[in-house]
């Protein structure tokens, strides 16, 4: 079942979409001609729906695509949608004033080229022929263009696409009743419009690719056809009668023929032959009627419906809804065909419908499908086949219900808290109904349409904490009046909200797809998508499928067992208070024993039995024979178990759109909530089966108690899971975040990980379930579905009753299925927080909870269960380091440690190593590389004396000698000499000198071997051995000699080295090994041109590089502007500004060029190349120079000055520059070029 929203359909390019930018595209079309009425008649709301013909085909282009329609006076909207790719373009709304659409008066028909919409308004028709899919741009991703995307381009005007009806240019009161469109075999349109006065008129326009004139055509009683040019005066003409209103049309096409159903104010349904031209068939359906037909006769028929249905195997039906107070029914009838042009009718059936006022019905070969609003104003849908169906009775259908009219508080939770979650959870409330109780609520005051929903969700917050505020009159509250306050000011705004929420969930028809079987729900506004939920037939159909597909399949007795078992699971539903309920939930929860709350909730119901409910219930249980056997069928089809999703295959898209995720989603979250309170109130009616022990004897007793109650528990406790995941909201997480998550997910080499994709609407936020199911689960289950079908071609179609059913069976599996599909999925897409709520491992949960040691102790457990978890197992069944592990233990702990490296966990790496070392006591090899881990780790943490033993421990000797290497090197250069000549290093001795030695060359570290000698072997000395004997002569070396002015270079580029660590400590370890050259780049860089100015005098190096760096810096602090410059200000604070300005207040970016001008006048160069190099960084980034920079460089050099000037084609400054020297050579202005002027006529340059 679908209900789709008729006036408000977000397009499904909605990405990052808010309510202001959400705007159908709005086509209006003013019409020449058309009269302007003040009043009169008005048509109420209607909608409608059309399904492509190989919809139901699995590779076709059309495949579960569909458009529906919605009217309000003059405007008709039309939103194109599809299940298995989001449409771009896929809405648009037309207006054409004055011009009331009429009821019926919009028809939808394919050619192979084209879709056709026929439109029927009070004064006008129209016809807009738009591509067909097939036939327009295929994209292969999951977008594709819907046949709106050019309707802007149509000029709706021109004579093929619109007519002004010349006999309706009158009153209203000459305006049609109703109407009907189709399209000819021969490509015309035709519309039949129904006047007052009882005729039905034909409106003919040709082809759209062919010329002709528009025909108008009369049928009247008379028989008689008439070509008319105008519109002939009911006063004048006289012959019909006002019982002859049509008040419902449809229309049937034969081969060379079309017939026209009316059906009457009079109660008497016409057929007229618009080939012949005349009448061919009367039939008074009051004839059907069993009794009262004299009462019903003397009043005319407003409400009476008429529908088709025709088929090559049945031909044509007819299905007639007789609205009469209190004794309304459906009449199917079947046309039947003689000699002579003789037709008659053949009644089929007559079913009574119950007394709620019908919305609209649809016939089908079989059904007859109807849509109903019950005295509450509910939506109330049922279907009842209308040839096997002996009883008359109507099979009710599961819909979304509305929100609970109550919202229950407990008195240990935040009111505010607990009403936001309701108004803004899914399946609930809409955005439409929200903001105009909003309104409301603010008398009015404000417009929002400039709110994401989350911003619509802060307002209600603020507007309703200030409403209470402002009703307060004392200053001091007891926690528990104020607590009270907010439960009414909160509970106004919650009915506001559901008074909207019912009377924009209003249906207005009913439509079912051919192809599919899908059925629709049309209404006023829902969810800004589609919606659903499962079919669900009243009592045990709600569980058994054999009885939704066509009978039980189990014997009589059986039957009779299982009807009286689901009858008392109805009384302990409706016997269950809300508070008892609330106990239930909130114990599944806090994950509670189900089985020990629900023994509380019996012995609750048992003392409050006023009304010996129970009692009824426990004697409606003698009434079943074989109890244990109807709770295990009943328990076995609520069961999940079945085979894991493993296949992971793409076919095609079928499914793919959001809309088929919002759908699908929503549907689950429906059977969730069916399932859970049918599991509830079996365990409490299993409970009470212990109690009283009667018609059940000890074994059965003792299997209820030991295997029928913790099975139902445990599928309690699932299908809660499953509603939670269902109305839990997935997090909105940037796509950087997402890559760098997935980056760390890498290291598990888990192939087929999704790459995560960002598909939520800020007006329409994605739940969990259809993140799982976009992202996962549709691949995984279209797969299974037709792992046994040939989906090569397109022949294969697409039953919905049958893939829904089919694809919500499978997806409800993944809380009890063994693989880890879905917490990989949440890990993939960073739902951390949603992750925690399914309590399942993830260390990405833990760790970006802040909760590091949670995690290893998730890893520890699960590596208990490595030979038995599928995931597991496949996370260590096809690691390449397969080869250095000899059990999948091991193999695991080596991945978990590679991913703890990866995210940056030192310590956890540390602990779980040492825990992995236990189980590695038989392989040296795990055992070397774990113990390398734990030095290097303790190493770089500055465990020394950890690292040391881990050293030791090693049973490797070339990894001992290469940590051993690293260990000396490290501790040399952190100047740790204490820590090095302490560690004894048993059977390392000599090594440890070689390394020393290395290092002493290295560092110039003489004394660290002379105190390693002296600390660990005394008496000895590099000259003798321990033996006091004199040591072989040393290998001669190169010795270096170092003057002053060296000492000199090494100390200020290790002063500018800690200087660049102090400002910028990411730097330090690029910094460590940095030469002067990439020195000076690093703290220019930084901002620190003071010590890079200082660097490059003492090297040598030229300052351009420092010029040119602090020149950027400016040049992005005056395109930046005045924004947050903390940052400059720091670096700015690091170098030596001049004399600060006070007479006004100066910002960072001024001091940037005060500092570059300071710079220019202390470091002055040959030619000024250092004002050329500014100047030129300047103009190649288009940025003016300041006058001070010119004025001080045309002085030095005015001609290299007019050569950057060209070379950047600044011809007009060129121009300036030049006449300016012409002045200054003529003696104007010379001092500001630098020349000196001997006399009028003599200049020196």
């Amino acid at each position: 079942w679908l209900i789709l929203s008729a006036k408000e359909n977000l397009p499904n390019n909605y990405a990052h979409m808010n309510i202001r930018t959400f705007s159908l595209p709005y086509v209006s079309l003013c019409l020449a001609g058309v009269a302007v009425h003040s009043g009169g008649v008005k048509y109420a709301d209607s909608a409608g729906g059309f399904s492509y013909e190989d919809s139901g085909k699995l590779l076709s282009v059309t495949s579960n695509r569909f458009i529906h329609w919605s009217t309000s006076g003059d405007t008709v909207q039309f939103v194109e949608q599809s299940l298995d790719t989001n449409l771009l373009n896929n809405a648009v709304r037309l207006r054409i004033p004055n011009c009331l659409l009429l009821p019926g008066g919009v028809c939808i028909q394919e050619t192979f080229n084209n879709v056709i919409i026929l439109i029927v308004t009070s004064q006008s028709v129209h016809r807009l022929v738009l591509p067909h899919p097939s036939h327009m741009y295929r994209s292969v991703s999951v977008w594709t263009f819907s046949i709106f995307t050019d309707i802007g381009k149509l000029n709706l005007n021109e004579p093929a696409h619109s007519y002004v009806l010349p006999f309706a240019q009158g009153t209203q009161t000459s305006a049609p009743s109703t109407s009907a469109a189709w399209i000819s075999h021969q490509g015309e349109a035709l519309f039949a419009l129904a006047s007052p006065s009882g005729a039905i008129t034909v409106v003919t326009l040709p082809a759209h690719d062919q010329d002709g004139t528009v025909s108008i055509l009369e049928l009247k009683q008379s028989s008689m056809m008439q070509r008319l040019a105008g519109w002939m005066p009911t006063a004048i003409r006289g012959d019909q009668s006002i019982s002859d209103l049509a008040i419902s049309l449809a229309v049937h096409q034969l081969e060379d023929d079309t017939f026209i159903f009316a059906l009457c104010q009079d109660h008497k349904l016409r057929m007229w032959s618009l080939k012949h031209q005349m009448c061919l068939l009367v039939t008074d359906m009051l004839d059907y009627m069993p009794a009262g037909r004299g009462e019903v006769k003397a009043s005319p028929a407003q409400a009476h419906k008429l529908r088709l249905f025709f088929s090559s195997s049945i031909g044509l039906c007819l299905a007639i809804y007789l609205a009469v107070p209190k004794r309304s029914q459906f009449c199917v009838l079947q046309l039947v065909a003689s000699e002579n042009n003789r037709y008659s009718l053949d009644h089929i059936s007559t079913l009574f419908s119950t007394q709620e006022t019908l919305v609209d019905f649809v016939l089908t070969a079989t059904d007859i499908w109807a849509v109903w609003l019950d005295n509450d104003n509910q939506t109330v849908a049922k279907y009842i086949s209308f040839e096997h169906n002996t009883t008359g009775t109507w099979n009710q259908v599961f819909v979304q219900p509305s929100p609970e009219e109550e919202v229950h508080v407990g008195e240990d939770q935040d009111p505010r808290e607990i009403y936001l979650d309701v108004l803004f959870s899914p399946l609930r409330f809409t955005a439409s109904a929200i903001i105009k109780a909003l309104q409301i609520y603010k008398r009015g005051t404000e417009r929002y349409s400039d709110l994401s929903w989350e911003e619509l969700k802060k307002e209600v917050t603020v507007t309703v904490e200030n409403e209470l505020q402002g009703s307060v009159t004392e200053y001091e509250f007891c926690q528990e009046d104020y607590r009270l306050l907010q439960v009414e000011f909160w509970s106004k705004f919650y009915a506001c909200c559901l008074q909207y929420q019912d009377v924009l969930s209003t249906p207005l028809a009913l439509h079912i797809s051919p192809a599919t079987a899908m059925v629709c729900i049309l209404k006023k506004v829902t969810s800004p998508s589609l919606t659903a939920g499962r079919l669900h037939l009243v009592e045990v159909q709600k569980v058994f499928p054999s009885v939704i597909s066509g009978g039980l399949l189990l014997d009589s007795e059986m039957s009779h067992d299982i009807l009286q078992l689901v009858q008392c699971l109805r009384m302990v539903n409706e016997s269950l208070p809300e508070d008892m309920a609330y106990d239930m939930e909130k114990a599944l929860e806090d994950l509670l024993s189900p089985e020990k709350v629900s023994e509380k909730v019996l012995e609750g119901l048992l003392a409050s039995d006023n009304g010996n409910v129970i009692q009824d219930i426990a004697n409606k249980l003698q009434d079943i024979n074989n109890p244990i056997v109807a709770i295990n069928m009943l328990l076995r089809e609520l069961d999940l178990e079945t085979d894991p999703l493993r296949v992971r295959i793409s076919l095609s898209q079928l499914y793919g759109s959001s809309v088929a995720a919002s759908l699908i989603g929503q549907a689950v979250c429906q059977t969730a909530m069916t399932r859970t309170l049918l599991c509830r109130d079996l365990l409490i009616l299993q409970q009470l089966y212990l109690r009283i022990g009667n018609n059940v004897s000890s074994a059965q007793l003792l299997q209820l108690q030991q295997d029928f109650i913790p099975r139902c528990s445990n599928l309690l406790c699932t299908y809660h899971l499953l509603k939670q995941m269902s109305l839990t909201l997935s997090s909105s997480v940037p796509l950087d975040i997402l890559n760098a998550d997935l980056q760390h997910l890498s290291v598990l080499e888990l192939s087929d990980s999704t790459t995560p994709t960002s598909r939520r609407s800020v007006l329409n936020p994605q739940t969990v379930v259809e993140l799982f199911y976009q992202n996962v689960a549709r691949k995984a289950i279209m797969s299974q579905i037709f792992s046994q079908q040939d989906v090569e071609g397109n022949q294969t179609m697409l039953h919905w009753p049958q893939m829904i059913s089919s694809v919500l069976t499978l997806f409800c599996h993944w809380p009890s299925n063994p693989s880890f599909l879905f917490p990989e999925c949440l890990m993939v897409n960073c739902q951390y927080a949603q992750l925690q709520v399914r309590h399942q491992l993830s260390l990405n949960c833990s760790q970006n909870c802040s909760r590091s040691s949670k995690a290893l102790q998730c890893f520890q457990e699960a590596a208990a269960e490595v030979d038995k978890e599928e995931f597991l197992m496949k996370l260590t069944g096809s690691d390449e380091e397969a080869a250095t592990a000899t059990t999948p233990r091991l193999l695991y702990y080596n991945k978990v440690l590679r991913l703890l490296e990866d995210i940056g966990l030192p310590e956890l790496v540390v602990n779980l190593a040492t825990l992995a070392i236990s189980e590695a006591v038989n392989d040296e090899r795990c055992q070397a590389a774990l113990w390398t881990r734990i030095f290097k780790h303790h190493l770089d943490l500055g465990h020394n004396s950890q690292a040391y033993e881990a050293l030791m421990q090693n049973p490797d000797s070339s990894r001992q000698l290469d940590c051993l290497r690293q260990l000396v090197v490290v501790l040399c250069e952190r100047a740790q000499l204490r820590d090095l000549v302490q560690f004894s290093f048993v059977n390392l001795h000599d090594e440890v000198c070689q390394n020393i030695e290395i290092d002493v060359q290295r560092l110039n570290f003489y004394n660290i071997t002379q105190s390693f000698y002296l600390y660990e072997r005394p008496g000895t000395s590099p000259k003798r051995n321990y033996d006091g004997e004199f040591a072989a002569d040393p290998v001669s070396q190169q010795i270096d000699i170092l003057e002053l002015k060296d000492l000199e270079k090494e100390y200020v580029l290790a002063r500018s080295r800690l200087t660049l660590a102090q400002q910028e400590p990411p730097s330090a370890a690029i910094a460590g090994g940095a030469n002067s050259q990439e020195m000076v780049a690093l703290l220019v860089q930084t901002g620190l041109f003071d010590t890079a100015l200082t660097l490059c005098q003492t090297f040598n190096l030229s300052l351009t590089p420092v010029f040119e760096g602090l020149t950027f810096k400016c040049i992005k602090l005056q395109c930046k502007g005045d924004r947050d410059q903390t940052e400059v200000w720091n670096w700015l604070a690091a170098n030596q500004l001049p004399t600060v300005i006070t007479t006004k207040e100066s910002s960072a970016t001024d001091e940037a060029w005060r500092l570059l001008a300071h710079y220019l006048e202390k470091y002055p160069s040959q030619n000024a190349q250092y004002h050329c190099c500014v100047i030129n960084k300047l103009l190649s980034h288009g940025v003016p120079v300041p006058d001070w920079l010119i004025n001080a460089y045309k002085e030095v050099d005015a001609a290299a000055l007019l050569r950057l000037y060209l070379n950047y084609d600044q011809l007009e400054s060129a121009a300036e520059l030049v006449l300016e020297y012409v002045d200054a050579l003529l003696g104007k202005g010379h001092q500001y070029f630098g020349i000196e002027v001997c006399s009028l006529t003599t200049i020196t340059i």
